[in-house]
């Protein structure tokens, strides 16, 4: 087993013909390839600490940052956190939050901070990186999000002892307002489809859930009596799991007329099954043919639509606020 060694490096006192007497701190400095090269460092003048005691403790956080380096034995990278985060860390984590963060890294910070050690990622450059992408305010957050992440895992796991993210400022918020759509404009649009994605439309309008859940709703999650549903799972990217959050799994009123529409859908006989991972099957096909939804340019025509409306009608599938339609 190879013996850690623990570096005190050496501080002296340095005089200058032309200014002030200094404190002069020599260590030992771990390339990435693992070579060891000689450094120093001025750490003060001898007048601003008078002793050895007052310019030790000036040195000491470097002496600790030092030496965190040779628990490992070189400096570690970020694109070397990154791989460590993804195996340690990142499987704990919901699936559809394994393929967010494995995509961010890969195609954001990876390729500018990759081949940067921890100790080399300073705010500012971080800010000024964040402001060069064309991405949507809340786009940069959750970059800055994931970035602190990895750094606090770091720390966790002893490989740096500060998080330069936490001084990286980074303003959210939306470009624009998103549209919600009124009660009339979902009934023109429910009189352009067929089941069962007449039904999908009616229960996002009505429940204002994520796509998600309404895709992992059973009939056994109806209690007819009461006319509530339980939110009990969601499906994404094919795999069924628990909700976005606990608040989630709070029963929901139901409709009297949304009832009805399910008890129809029920009568039709192609979705009896209560053991099914969804209600509605797991696709949302775009052909206009019999059973599936009409293409948006023959929806437009009856309802007068332009691009913005279909992004409205789009966000309604995953947009809380969707759930003022329900009155």
């Amino acid at each position: 087993m190879t013996r850690r060694r623990y570096q005190n490096g050496s501080l002296s006192k340095k005089s200058n013909r032309f200014s002030e007497d200094v404190w002069q701190f020599r260590f030992y400095e771990t390339t990435p390839e693992g070579r060891r090269y000689r450094k120093s460092t001025s750490v003060g003048t001898v007048a601003q600490d008078p002793t050895k005691s007052d310019a030790l403790r000036v040195i000491e956080p470097l002496r600790i940052r030092l030496n965190l380096y040779h628990r490992f034995g070189r400096p570690v990278s970020v694109g070397a956190l990154m791989d460590h985060y993804i195996e340690h860390e990142l499987p704990e984590r919901r699936h559809s939050t394994q393929q967010s963060h494995s995509s961010t890294l890969n195609r954001w910070i990876r390729p500018r901070w990759g081949n940067s050690l921890l100790e080399q990622v300073k705010p500012l450059a971080v800010e000024e990186w964040l402001r060069s992408l064309a991405l949507a305010p809340k786009t940069k957050v959750n970059l800055r999000g994931l970035f602190h992440l990895i750094y606090e895992h770091a720390r966790r796991w002893e490989l740096t002892d500060r998080n330069p993210i936490d001084l990286v400022r980074q303003r959210g918020g939306r470009r624009c307002i998103p549209r919600v759509l009124k009660p009339g404009e979902i009934r023109l649009l429910l009189a352009q489809l067929a089941e069962p994605y007449h039904t999908m439309v009616m229960v996002a309008a009505c429940l204002g859930l994520r796509a998600s859940e309404i895709m992992g709703l059973q009939w056994r999650d109806f209690n007819w009596e009461d006319l509530t549903v339980l939110i009990r799972r969601g499906v994404v990217n094919g795999r069924t799991g628990d909700t976005k959050t606990e608040a989630s799994q709070k029963p929901l009123p139901i409709d009297p007329r949304l009832a009805c529409s399910l008890e129809e859908l029920w009568k039709g006989g192609s979705y009896k099954s209560p053991s099914r991972l969804g209600l509605f099957k797991p696709r949302w096909p775009t052909e206009s043919s019999a059973g599936h939804p009409p293409a948006p340019l023959e929806i437009s025509s009856v309802t007068g639509w332009d691009r913005k409306d279909w992004l409205a009608y789009f966000s309604t599938f995953v947009l809380d606020d969707v759930a003022r339609c329900r009155n």
